[in-house]
C-alpha cells in the first residue's frame, strides 16, 4: 500500500513542478491545509534540509533546490563555454547572465552565490569564471608580464616605476594596471593594503627565513638584519606580513604565528 504523501513532500513536489519561478504562498494554501506560520516552519525546515530555498516570507516564495542546481549546471556549462570563445576575457559579467537565462534575477543571484559558496565559480566583482580558469594573453603581453614579474622577483622591495614601464612599452596606464592584476590574479605578485607590490616567490623566501629562526618574536631591527632591508621597506612589509596572518604586532616587536 503507498504511504501518504506528508506536507513536506507535497510542498517540495510542488516547488519542482513551478521550477525557477518558484511556489507562491496562494500556490501553497490550494494544496496545504496549513495555516501561514505553518508554512513558514515547514518552509525553513525544508531550507535547513538544503531541499528548498525561500525567496521570499511576505508573500511566502520557495524555489526548490533541485531547479537551483538545474539552473547552477546550465550557468557552468555556459561560463564554461564563453571562456572558450573569449580566453582574454577575466570572466562574464552578471549583466550578461541576466541577458542570457530567463529564470527571475534573485534566483539567478542565488545560484550564483550558490556556486560561489560551493567553489564551483570564483566571482571577481561583477565577473564570473571557473575556478581553473586562466586569462591567455597576446604574446606581445605575455611578454611585458613576464618582464615585470622579473623586475619584482629581482628587485624584492625596490621601486619600480610605472611611468618608465608604460613609456617603454607604450601603454596606456589602463592596460598597465590590467597586466598588473593580470599578475595578482596568477597569484604572481602580491599587492599590500598600502599599494606596494612584492613576487610571490621573494616574499615566501622572506617568509622562511622568520620561520628557519625558531623564535616566536621578532623585533623590527632583527628583521632588517634578516632581510637587509632598510626600515623604509621593512616596516611596510612586516606590515604586510601581519596582513597576511605571518606575523601579529606586539608593541615594538612582532610575534611569529
Amino acid at each position: 500500500m503507498r504511504e501518504k504523501l506528508t506536507d513536506a513532500d507535497l510542498l517540495l513536489g510542488l516547488a519542482n513542478d513551478k521550477g525557477l519561478q518558484g511556489v507562491r504562498e496562494t500556490d501553497m494554501n490550494e494544496l496545504l491545509s496549513l495555516d501561514g506560520e505553518a508554512l513558514r516552519e515547514l518552509a525553513q525546515k525544508l531550507e535547513a534540509d538544503g531541499k528548498l530555498r525561500i525567496l521570499s516570507f511576505a508573500p511566502l516564495t520557495c524555489v526548490s533546490r533541485a531547479s537551483m542546481d538545474f539552473l547552477g549546471d546550465k550557468i557552468l556549462l555556459h561560463i564554461r563555454d564563453f571562456h572558450g570563445k573569449h580566453p582574454t576575457e577575466n570572466g562574464i559579467t552578471l549583466e550578461r547572465l541576466e541577458k542570457r537565462f530567463t529564470s527571475p534575477a534573485k534566483v539567478l543571484r542565488l545560484t550564483l552565490m550558490m556556486l560561489v559558496h560551493e567553489g564551483k565559480l570564483r566571482r571577481d566583482g561583477d565577473e564570473y569564471a571557473l575556478p581553473d580558469f586562466v586569462r591567455t594573453l597576446p604574446p606581445r603581453e605575455e611578454k611585458i608580464l613576464a618582464e615585470l614579474e622579473t623586475l619584482w622577483l629581482e628587485g624584492g622591495l625596490r621601486a619600480i616605476s610605472f611611468n618608465d614601464i608604460r613609456d617603454a612599452r607604450h601603454l596606456t596606464p589602463q592596460k598597465l594596471q590590467a597586466l598588473v592584476d593580470i599578475l595578482i590574479d596568477r597569484k604572481k605578485v602580491v599587492q599590500s593594503k598600502e599599494g606596494f607590490f612584492v613576487h610571490a616567490s621573494w616574499l615566501d623566501d622572506v617568509v622562511a627565513k622568520i620561520r628557519a629562526t625558531g623564535r616566536k618574536e621578532l623585533t623590527v631591527a632583527e628583521f632588517k638584519a634578516l632581510t637587509g632591508l632598510s626600515r623604509k621597506f621593512a616596516i611596510p612589509l612586516l606590515e604586510l606580513l601581519d596582513e597576511m596572518g605571518v606575523t601579529r604586532r606586539q608593541g615594538a616587536s612582532r610575534e611569529i604565528l
